[in-house]
């Protein structure tokens, strides 16, 4: 950024574009050249910055959809007793669906763990 920029203001920039703002907005909610943000973006610590806001602000609304997958389960098997029989029809289909995307996501998840962990001995 320019001379007179804080390094305040480039982490407020790395975060704005981090959340999905463009570079357009971003210029006019922070009163700045769309140059100066590009220029920014060149420099590789500047991108690695916004990666590592963009990854925060991922894992806390991973945090808070994970937080409320039990209550969307319950949903949809409390559908699967709905009058309507579309209701019923679609509820059973999303439950078809998912729960084995659900199982092989969680089977993945420890399946790298445990590649994670013989990795991590393996070098101790």
């Amino acid at each position: 950024m320019e001379q007179n920029e804080t390094p305040d203001k480039r982490s407020e920039l790395a975060l704005v574009l981090a959340s999905g703002t463009s570079v357009t907005d971003a210029a006019q909610q922070l009163q700045i050249s769309r140059s100066t943000i590009y220029r920014e973006l060149d420099r590789p610590e500047f991108r690695q910055q916004v990666a590592n806001y963009r990854a925060r602000i991922c894992t806390v609304a991973l945090g808070r959809m994970t937080g409320s997958l039990a209550r969307a389960a319950d949903t949809l098997v409390g559908l699967l007793e709905d009058e309507q029989p579309h209701i019923r029809l679609k509820a059973a289909r999303a439950l078809l669906t998912l729960n084995p995307r659900i199982e092989e996501a969680v089977s993945t998840t420890e399946r790298v763990r445990e590649l994670e962990q013989f990795f991590n001995q393996s070098q101790a």
